[in-house]
């Protein structure tokens, strides 16, 4: 699922399509393939401590980037027109998706996840309004804008797996794929708002193809949050309108079980970012705040079902919480905070990032940026939890155009050395109402 504002706009052109108008977008970058080309080694920072730590790609300005840490290389995959990455559970491929013509989606494409020669390619084929890699191996699943669950391995081969997917705004514009964590299941979301608001959450058998309707309610627009880690539960924002402008301000988060029945509400409101989400094992680590500034009384809600009682683990008084990521093993975690009822400025959060117990202790700092205009963001561990990596951020305005000059950095949880910064870059991404889009533009593979 992209950010906020990215589904601000697919919202608009969801209502826009809905009643016969035509939405042009300009100045979006096309999509354009190109070889794999070498950027400047001065550029990339790669000391012995994090030279085992995998494979890093970030995509800025719709130019994808692949960071090989071992070799301290830094490798361009596409040159424009992407807008979020990821990589295979396996990491031998890395996917992107596209904006093409108009602004619609056109991706995903997979090159090498090594950064090696390699020809860019789009298996799933054209009209793909969502995708997945598989939770194991390296194969891609995709919904299509005729309604239509595919999949296909990186080589092409593309199968369906179920058809006839109610065909709505929603499903074109907004609609997710999200895979159950055994990666046994999909779940799509098709709410609708036109010519009625429905919100439905579906889930789909892999192997056989069979939907199962999770939850469905008139008058109600849903848009997915994601699974439990157990795979019991889906859940879920949900509203009566379906409006961009009242999104921004955040919906109330609803849980279903994954076999249906009737949905809880599990936090009261909340922005809709799927980095303000995060499990601890079984207990769900929340970021809520009262509306869209997120450095303005934003506190950690702790919430486990099946009863999904919510506690209060760090509240908002000297500092707003947001971007909560939990260790492998669910222990500790990492979060970002700012200063409370700053200044509702883009790009002036002035963030750290802090490592707490999962009962919401303070552990230590773990960054501290030098100046005001800097912003400590996106925080999330390695695979042994040993390392954070984290953006830090300085947001640029000349007039009307706006911009961010970024730093990828790791840091130890143990907190000793300090951050290390691995790889700066430009970004148009300047911050929707204090929150960026990181977590949709970096990917992290580490064997």
């Amino acid at each position: 699922m992209g950010g906020l504002s990215t589904r601000v706009w697919r919202w608009s052109a969801a209502v826009l399509t809905a009643v016969g108008l035509v939405l042009v977008v300009v100045g979006l970058p096309h999509a354009s393939a190109s070889s794999p080309t070498s950027r400047s080694a001065a550029s990339l920072s790669c000391p012995a401590a994090v030279r085992r730590l995998g494979t890093i790609a970030f995509v800025a300005r719709g130019r994808v980037e692949l960071i090989d840490l071992a070799r301290c290389r830094i490798t361009v995959r596409q040159a424009s027109g992407a807008n979020e990455v990821r990589f295979s559970s396996d990491g031998r491929w890395l996917a992107h998706g596209n904006v093409a013509a108009g602004g619609h989606p056109s991706g995903p494409v997979v090159v090498p996840g090594h950064g090696g020669a390699g020809a860019a390619r789009s298996p799933l084929g054209k009209g793909i309004v969502a995708w997945s890699w598989s939770k194991h191996g390296s194969l891609l699943y995709g919904i299509t804008s005729t309604g239509s669950l595919v999949s296909a391995p990186p080589a092409g081969g593309r199968r369906v797996i179920a058809s006839s997917l109610p065909a709505s705004a929603s499903l074109v514009q907004n609609g997710p794929l999200a895979l159950s964590p055994d990666g046994q299941r999909a779940a799509v979301d098709v709410s609708s708002c036109s010519p009625s608001t429905v919100g439905e959450i579906d889930a789909i058998d892999l192997h056989t193809g069979v939907r199962t309707v999770v939850v469905r309610k008139a008058g109600d627009f849903f848009t997915f949050a994601g699974w439990s880690s157990d795979g019991r539960w889906l859940l879920f924002w949900a509203a009566s309108m379906c409006s961009g402008s009242l999104a921004a301000d955040g919906w109330p988060l609803e849980a279903v079980p994954a076999g249906g029945g009737t949905s809880v509400r599990v936090v009261p409101h909340m922005l809709l970012y799927d980095d303000f989400l995060s499990w601890c094992g079984n207990d769900l680590i929340a970021a809520a705040g009262r509306d869209r500034e997120t450095n303005t009384q934003s506190k950690l809600l702790s919430i486990a079902p099946p009863g999904w009682h919510a506690r209060t683990i760090q509240p908002a008084r000297a500092l707003s919480w947001v971007s909560p990521a939990c260790a492998p093993g669910g222990h500790v975690l990492v979060a970002a905070a700012g200063p409370n009822n700053a200044p509702g400025i883009f790009g002036q959060e002035d963030r750290s990032i802090w490592l707490l117990r999962a009962g919401g202790a303070v552990v230590r700092r773990l960054s501290d940026p030098p100046s005001a205009d800097l912003s400590d963001e996106a925080p999330r561990f390695s695979r042994n939890g040993r390392w954070i990596l984290f953006v830090r951020s300085r947001v640029l305005t000349a007039g009307f155009n706006n911009s961010s000059r970024d730093t990828i950095e790791l840091a130890r949880r143990s907190g000793a050395g300090g951050a290390i910064p691995i790889v700066s870059f430009t970004s148009g991404d300047f911050s929707f109402y204090d929150h960026f889009d990181w977590p949709y533009e970096i990917a992290w593979y580490q064997p």
